[in-house]
């Protein structure tokens, strides 16, 4: 069918089918926040046909929407996810689906914008945030998309920024795992934004699974700096980290300054993980783009807030 022809049959686009977002971090959409330090942002949304269609994907996006001094609107996505999957759908037909976008980074796209200080932004009459769903409908030119725009909530994040910049002895950008492998090594680097006290770094290897059922997250091993113990002498049920550090707790940063830390985790069993979520053959999760590893990763400040980065891990 040429592109006129599709033109001609989806006159108006968006009748092929309506989306409507019905939830955002588990509220109503009218009602839902979504913090300036937010990484993470949950959802679900559903699409009703209204015409016989086939669904390729849905689209997920959070929106930095401002206003420039000319009256001016414009979008920048902050934090997007798609999941891809062929749904057949005859007229009148609901479909629900679950969703996540993970690295939403709207601190970052807002100081881009030149907004240094968060909490001017709250409730500034030029930011808007906004949550996009959108059904991607073969044949169909224009997408059906639905809109929510949410309230924008204060930071929550300490006064630092944490990341993830070796694993496995790489660059964090071209590092990977064997899928069968029990111990994990990563190293972060936490940069101070403005004076603190840094009291401790954690890290967590995570599985983030998009199963029929909608998105699962499962921890595969966990560590931090220092190490816990417990009331009763032994360890807390967490990995002692060790490795090279320039870390000493507690750890005064100023402005600018860095500190390194190297850790480790050697309980690490992602076949055990992967087989409870019905994958038999581990190395049938390598390249599924409904499996992915993350590592997460938290910095604790003295007066209270938490920081935290978010890397993905390339399975071999």
């Amino acid at each position: 069918m040429g592109f006129f022809d599709k033109m001609k049959k989806f006159v108006g686009g968006k009748n092929t089918a309506t989306v409507e977002i019905t939830a955002i971090n588990g509220t109503a959409p009218t009602g839902a926040t979504i913090n300036i330090s937010d990484g993470t942002v949950r959802g679900s949304m559903s699409v009703t046909a209204q015409q016989d269609c086939t669904m390729l994907a849905m689209k997920y996006d959070v929106i930095l929407r401002t206003q420039s001094a000319e009256g001016q609107w414009s979008d920048i996505s902050v934090g997007s996810n798609k999941d891809v999957a062929r749904q057949v759908m005859a007229t009148g037909q609901v479909f629900t689906k679950d969703w996540i976008i993970n690295g939403v980074d709207v601190e970052t796209y807002l100081r881009n914008q030149s907004y240094d200080d968060m909490t001017a932004v709250l409730g500034h009459p030029k930011i808007k945030l906004v949550v996009r769903c959108t059904a991607d409908v073969e044949g169909s030119p224009f997408d059906p998309n639905a809109e929510a725009e949410v309230h924008i909530g204060a930071s929550s994040a300490g006064p630092c920024a944490i990341e993830t910049t070796v694993i496995e002895g790489r660059p964090a950008s071209i590092g990977s795992f064997p899928v069968t492998d029990s111990v994990f090594k990563g190293t972060v680097v936490v940069t101070a934004k403005s004076s603190c006290v840094l009291v401790a770094t954690r890290y967590e290897l995570c599985l983030e699974l998009q199963t029929q059922h909608g998105p699962v997250e499962v921890v595969v091993d966990k560590a931090q700096h220092p190490e816990v113990k417990s009331t009763e002498g032994g360890f807390m049920n967490i990995s002692v980290s060790f490795g090279g550090t320039n870390i000493t707790f507690p750890h005064r940063m100023a402005r600018g300054d860095k500190a390194t830390q190297t850790w480790m985790v050697h309980n690490v069993d992602i076949p055990a993980k992967l087989a409870a979520h019905g994958f038999a053959d581990p190395h049938a999760a390598v390249g599924d783009p409904n499996v992915k590893l993350v590592v997460k990763s938290y910095a604790d400040v003295e007066a209270g807030g938490v920081s935290t980065g978010r890397t993905a891990v390339k399975m071999t």
